[in-house]
């Protein structure tokens, strides 16, 4: 396995800088040289080691992977799996084999994975061109107790069913608990244009986004997204065979219901912490996206 670093790690090297300087017969000789092997400890298989020529700094190809410093990276799929397919931390710590704080640092390092991932595929999306047709809409969930809920908006191409993107509101608590509590403030009005602001160079001048008949889209979407057309569309009540402008969005929804035990309607799994509903969130995006997580 060839090393593939462009330059000595140490700061103070010559070749961290300029590699290959002093270099005089063209072609010029690599700036390192092979030094052993280092064998890790998860699956016993050996690994180049490096030795720069100039400072003597050694190194080895996995400081250049997102998974160095790692001692168990064989779960990170395994775990990326379960997290999306309706496992809760408990359960997955238990068919993997690992304790339920290796799971949530697993799923923290999956989701910051997830989201350079979606960077990258959102800005060839905007590099091709963008998307005629988005939907947008929002899901509703809690935090730790059901009188502290709050928002998920989120927005999809409809053509593909692709994730563009998402965001968290805190709602003000319709409960008399949650009153009580302090829980009487919303942050649609900061989350929904924030997710509006991110989805505008993925959106064709003169494209189409398509909500619900909530009266405060319409202005947010003219604010945030000039020359896009601003669909209201509403499901229909519950008959059979009838049509719903709204499907693709909806699907949407139950699916992460469904693949997100923190999410089901009726569960004694609940969210802590928001942060931990943002990681799970960026996990199923990954996985409906089809980002190749490590």
């Amino acid at each position: 396995m060839r090393n593939p670093r462009a330059h000595c790690p140490n700061p103070a090297c010559v070749h961290h800088r300029s590699p290959g300087a002093g270099k005089q017969k063209p072609p010029p000789l690599d700036f390192y040289r092979k030094k052993g092997y280092r064998t890790p400890r998860h699956n016993h298989q050996p690994i180049p080691v490096y030795q720069c020529r100039a400072c003597g700094k050694k190194f080895s190809v996995t400081l250049v992977k997102p998974i160095r410093q790692q001692h168990r990276p064989e779960l990170n799929r395994k775990i990326f799996a379960l997290a999306v397919s309706g496992a809760s931390v408990r359960r997955i710590a238990i068919l993997v084999g690992c304790s339920r704080d290796t799971v949530l640092r697993k799923v923290e390092y999956l989701a910051q994975e997830a989201k350079k991932e979606h960077a990258k595929a959102m800005s060839k999306l905007a590099k091709d061109g963008g998307t005629a047709y988005v939907m947008m809409d929002e899901l509703e969930t809690f935090i730790h107790a059901r009188w502290a809920q709050v928002s998920v908006p989120i927005a999809v191409r409809v053509k593909t069913g692709t994730i563009l993107g998402f965001d968290i509101a805190r709602l003000s608590s319709n409960m008399k608990k949650g009153q009580q509590m302090g829980w009487n403030t919303s942050t649609r009005h900061l989350a929904v244009p924030r997710l509006l602001k991110k989805i505008a160079p993925l959106v064709k001048p003169g494209g189409t986004i398509a909500t619900d008949g909530d009266s405060s889209y319409g202005k947010w979407v003219f604010a945030h997204l000039p020359g896009v057309k601003h669909s209201k569309l509403n499901s229909p009540k519950k008959v059979s065979g009838a049509y719903d402008p709204l499907h693709a969005i909806n699907v949407v929804h139950a699916k992460m219901r469904n693949d997100l035990a923190r999410l089901g309607r009726k569960t004694w799994m609940t969210t802590k912490t928001a942060r931990a509903l943002r990681d799970h969130l960026w996990l199923w995006v990954a996985w409906t996206n089809g980002y190749p997580l490590k």
